[in-house]
This record gives structure tokens, sequence and C-alpha cells, in this order.
């Protein structure tokens, strides 16, 4: 699978979980721009419904203590930043595993 397909599956998968219905998220193949995306799609939840936040991470099953690490981090400007990189990681494996199973390799 090239980064074009990859990231298409990727940015399907976040604007399902982060995206309000009448947003748009351009298809692209930019590793930095889908994160600066997701970096400002999570300062806004945060503020605006953190509780809505919490439950999306849930439902993307990020891992629980890396949330936790970077909710208590002493830096606190880079928080969404890393959550965001976190999240990207994890729907890329989901994305992979998908695949895999697709192809009967699991």
């Amino acid at each position: 699978m090239d980064k074009q397909e990859t990231y298409s599956l990727l940015i399907a998968k976040i604007k399902k979980d982060f995206i309000l219905a009448d947003e748009k998220l351009p298809d692209v193949s930019d590793y930095n721009f889908i994160k600066e995306y997701l970096t400002e799609k999570i300062k806004e939840l945060m503020s605006k419904d953190f509780d809505r936040f919490i439950i999306n991470l849930y439902r993307i099953d990020v891992s629980e203590d890396k949330v936790h690490e970077i909710l208590h981090s002493k830096d606190k400007a880079s928080i969404p930043e890393k959550l965001a990189e976190l999240i990207i990681e994890r729907q890329l494996l989901r994305i992979k595993t998908q695949l895999m199973y697709k192809r009967g390799e699991l």
C-alpha cells in the first residue's frame, strides 16, 4: 500500500472520529497537515467538550496509560500535538491490521 492510499484511509478514520458533519478535511497525503489539523481539532474538543473527546479516545482504543502520561506532562502546550501523534499512530496500526485481515494474513 502506498502513502497516498494509507493517508486516505487515515483521513477517513479521522473524519469519522473527530469531525462534525459539516466540516471538511481535504484528501491530502501530507502527514504534517493531518497532524496539524488533528491537533487543532483536539484543542477545540478539549476546551468545548472534553467528555466527548475522552469518549473518542476510548472508541479509537488508544493506550490509556499513554493518554494519562500525556495529559499529566509538564509541558501543557504540547499536549494536543502529542495526543494527535498518539491517535495517528493508533489509527495507522488499525489500518494495517484491517488490511492484513482482508488479505488473509491474520
